[in-house]
């Protein structure tokens, strides 16, 4: 790795390439090196031992050929590699800003003084290369990097074109949030914009900033992201735009910690189903419940709302028609739990127990796993769907989980527990 600079510090070199051969003995190398053909000089430029000033020649050869394996090889001085940052040929750039951007991120403190701020100087060239895809090489390679100049990073974030900027501005951990406020106040292209919705972490003010870009795109990528803090000042500028963007309907309600404001919001304009899943995700308790379901309620009475089962109303009317026949059987509650139909599961419960619905809301609602393993008992289901329910519907932690009975089957409580249990939750 740049060994003519770097001197013995034990680092190791590259496998040779195969199919290279040896190395030829120094005379011989520098007969070929002046007066050998073009594959010739190519080949002996690829051996990464080769001696460092045959290494320095070959950066001044005529054919680009050559030149490529120069800038490729780890063992080429940097003052070579100096030269070759300004070659005319484009392929020789690309190839010397593949191999210096993997090579300067390694540099440690201990390096020679000298050795950095000559392989920072290569770098820096390339990063103002006129060839886009030349300072695309470096930022890709620079992206994760913490110990590089951060002048270096911005500039490369503040790049007109997103294949340069758009890998800095989603993974550098050099750029903090005034450096990204910044740059999203110069008003930069939409695809930049996503790259920073998508940062692992996001402070509120730059969450705020991405919002008030008015970019559907990036704001989608914004609360897809869940390292993204959103307060709920912004929280409401979402909710005003999110009724004409679709895009953005389930990743917001698959957000966590919405504000309790934010969720009848988006119970006014999402799909009844996404707010059966939001009622789900947030354990909502009972009397929220039926803040929520009641905005629902009002606009299937406008007629706003056509996604008829697995929205909230059908469910209930389809859970009666099935029990009136006789036919709400354990074969179709499973099935319901399979596809995410909460509601109706809900329902059926309520049928198959005889309970009041605010018994049943209060037995699945808090993450008590006995209650309802309880009301599975009481409606008659078995100990294997009284799991499902717990993991799907109360939504409990897996180390709380009441399993079956290991021996066959049933259900491990007690019946003098599953009647005091029922009790309990029916005072």
């Amino acid at each position: 790795m740049l060994s003519w600079i770097f001197g013995n510090k034990g680092r190791k070199r590259k496998k040779k390439r195969p199919g290279l051969g040896p190395k030829p003995a120094y005379e011989e190398s520098k007969k070929i090196a002046a007066k050998g053909t073009v594959q010739e000089r190519a080949t002996l430029a690829s051996h990464e031992d080769l001696e460092p000033e045959i290494l320095y020649y070959f950066a001044a050869d005529k054919s680009p050929k050559v030149r490529q394996q120069v800038a490729q090889n780890t063992g080429t001085p940097l003052q070579a590699d100096l030269i070759l940052a300004r070659d005319t040929d484009e392929e020789v750039r690309r190839e010397l800003a593949y191999k210096i951007g993997q090579l300067v991120p390694q540099l440690t403190p201990d390096e020679n003084e000298r050795v950095t701020t000559m392989a920072l100087e290569v770098l820096e060239i390339l990063a103002q290369d006129a060839l886009p895809q030349v300072r695309a090489i470096i930022a890709q390679e620079l992206k994760r990097a913490s110990t590089v100049p951060k002048k270096m990073i911005k500039r490369l974030a503040e790049d007109i074109d997103e294949i340069v900027s758009v890998p800095v501005l989603e993974y550098s951990p050099l750029l903090n949030s005034r450096d990204l406020l910044e740059i999203i106040d110069s008003g930069i292209k939409s695809g930049a914009l996503e790259a920073i919705a998508r940062r692992d972490t996001i402070d509120v003010a730059v969450a705020d900033a991405v919002v008030s870009s008015d970019d559907e795109s990036a704001v989608t990528e914004l609360l897809s992201n869940k390292g993204a803090k959103i307060s709920e000042k912004t929280y409401g500028k979402i909710a005003d735009q999110a009724p004409s963007k679709p895009l953005w309907h389930l990743p917001l309600v698959s957000r966590d910690n919405l504000p309790i404001k934010t969720m009848k919001r988006i119970a006014s304009f999402v799909s009844a189903s996404l707010v059966e899943a939001l009622i789900e995700r947030n354990n909502l308790n009972a009397e929220l419940i039926d803040d929520v379901r009641q905005v629902v309620r009002k606009r299937i009475e406008r007629g706003d709302v056509t996604d008829a089962p697995p929205e909230m109303e059908a469910a209930g009317d389809r859970a009666q028609n099935l029990h009136t026949a006789g036919k709400l059987t354990e074969k179709v509650v499973d099935d319901a739990l399979e596809r995410l139909d909460n509601a109706f599961v809900r329902h059926a419960l309520v049928l198959l127990t005889g309970l009041e619905k605010s018994v049943v809301d209060k037995m699945l609602n808090t993450k008590n796993a006995k209650g309802v393993v309880t009301l599975c008992w009481k409606a008659e289901l078995s100990a294997e769907t009284a799991l499902k329910i717990q993991r799907k519907i109360a939504r409990i932690q897996s180390q709380f989980l009441i399993h079956p009975s290991r021996l066959d089957g049933s259900f491990s409580m007690s019946p003098a527990d599953l009647q005091w249990y029922l009790e309990f939750f029916s005072e």
